[in-house]
């Protein structure tokens, strides 16, 4: 059981002026946050914070003085430690003492640290920005990913501490990926960077928007393959997409022109679904920032090359499940989480295709929608599947907007072969084109009779 006296002893040690000491009182703190004393040493500290009124001072046998106590040690290695690195448990003890005070179940307090929470980001900062070791960035970059989450304490942050930590974060991986730094932490900064752009204090601030794209730009020069790096990274570009995406503007087509050359080799090559479905993501999202936007139809003719592969190449890939596998889908023609995205993003360029082409005034432009007609009916006669389910997501969320010749046109050509498609599944044993024939064909029949 836990007393006050020990909780004071371990205090005199930290704040004793003599760094042996300090180093003393660190370690006994670490036996007290170690083993089966953990628990009753973390719910005293809890049940004394959990007492404190917004306006108080914290006193001594409480989380934010023990970080408080803990922050000062920290500053003090680093600052008597010119000719040596500092030593690796202050900023250990630091993280773990963040992390048990925020863990409910155990210190049963909510917030524990918002009396101390804005010296702790300021004291980040401090040390992040001195270049510190490889050891105590990663200690801190779990402790500033710990903060972030929390909604109430992201807030106490000030903006220009913000900024200067995603700067921060977006030079060290340019450094690494150029060779000047070793890039054995890389991921681990791109992991602090994502937590960084997903929980701002408020507001993206504007004036980081153009250096965090000038960052993005600089650091694929410097991506050539696939890899763990370059997968975190289109999940880092698609979280920035995802919160300040539409305030971007031009500004997310200059990212695109960076990594679309790297994008779309990997796409159809690579054989990490995780890799996949990010860059599918990426597409998705990029072709939201491109509405009414001018260049946009240059996205969309790139996106429609791709996924015209990507849906013939998945459906081979589907035929080719050994029958003994296809226990793990709980029934013909289910989309997987991969495929959903896969879809969306086909039935939305495919409308994009067909819409755009529509307003242009050129022949030429004219005959390139009705090849974008002619090869969707022609996948549809074919009973391919994932081309079946994409043209089912097109139809529930865009047939209002494209001319209903069109979607007779379609109806049409899965009429005209449906027999054929029965016979082949009866034939094969493959179920999924058929099962998608049908719920175009229900699908198509809902939204003609809908319109009288």
């Amino acid at each position: 059981m836990v007393k006050s006296r020990d909780v004071q002893e371990i205090v005199a040690k930290l704040s004793s002026d003599k760094a042996k000491t300090r180093e003393e009182g660190i370690k006994l703190l670490n036996t007290w946050l170690e083993g089966e004393r953990s628990n009753d040493f973390c719910k005293y500290l809890g049940q004394n914070t959990k007492k404190l009124k917004p306006d108080e001072i914290p006193h001594s046998e409480t989380w934010p003085f023990f970080i408080t106590m803990l922050i000062q040690c920290a500053s003090l290695e680093i600052s008597t430690s010119k000719r040596r690195l500092p030593k690796l448990v202050f900023a250990k003890t630091l993280r773990i003492v963040v992390q048990r005070a925020g863990d409910d179940k155990i210190s049963g307090t909510p917030l524990p640290l918002l009396h101390v929470v804005k010296s702790l980001f300021n004291h980040i900062w401090e040390v992040l920005s001195n270049d510190p070791s490889f050891q105590w960035q990663s200690e801190y970059g779990l402790v500033l990913h710990d903060l972030l989450v929390v909604r109430d304490y992201r807030f106490h942050m000030r903006k220009r501490i913000y900024c200067s930590l995603v700067l921060l974060y977006m030079d060290n991986m340019e450094n690494s990926l150029s060779g000047k730094n070793d890039n054995q932490h890389i991921i681990k900064d791109v992991n602090t960077l994502r937590s960084l752009l997903e929980n701002p204090p408020g507001d993206f601030p504007d004036n980081l928007r153009d250096g965090v794209v000038k960052g993005f730009v600089t650091i694929f020069s410097y991506i050539r393959n696939e890899g763990k790096v370059s997968r975190k990274l289109i999940e880092c570009i698609n979280t920035f997409l995802l919160k300040d995406g539409p305030n971007l503007g031009c500004q997310s087509l200059e990212i695109h022109n960076a990594v679309h050359q790297f994008v779309f080799r990997c796409w159809l090559t690579t054989h990490d679904q995780a890799f996949k479905d990010a860059l599918i993501f990426y597409a998705r999202l990029q072709l939201n920032m491109t509405r009414g936007a001018t260049d946009g139809s240059f996205l969309v003719q790139q996106l429609l090359d791709i996924v015209y592969k990507e849906l013939d190449q998945s459906c081979v890939s589907n035929t080719n499940v050994p029958r003994t596998d296809a226990a793990k889908y709980e029934k013909f023609g289910t989309l997987s989480s991969s495929h959903c995205g896969l879809v969306e993003l086909a039935a939305a360029v495919l409308y994009r295709a067909c819409i755009n082409l529509a307003k242009a005034p050129s022949t030429e432009k004219r005959v390139k929608r009705e090849h974008v007609a002619a090869h969707l009916r022609e996948a549809l006669m074919k009973g391919k599947w994932l081309w079946n389910a994409s043209f089912c997501c097109l139809t529930r969320k865009y047939f209002t907007r494209i001319g209903k010749d069109l979607f007779i046109y379609w109806f049409e050509g899965i009429c005209t072969s449906f027999q054929r498609i029965l016979n082949d599944a009866n034939m094969g044993h493959s179920y999924d084109g058929l099962l998608w024939t049908l719920r175009c064909k229900a699908e198509k029949a809902i939204k003609l009779l809908s319109l009288g």
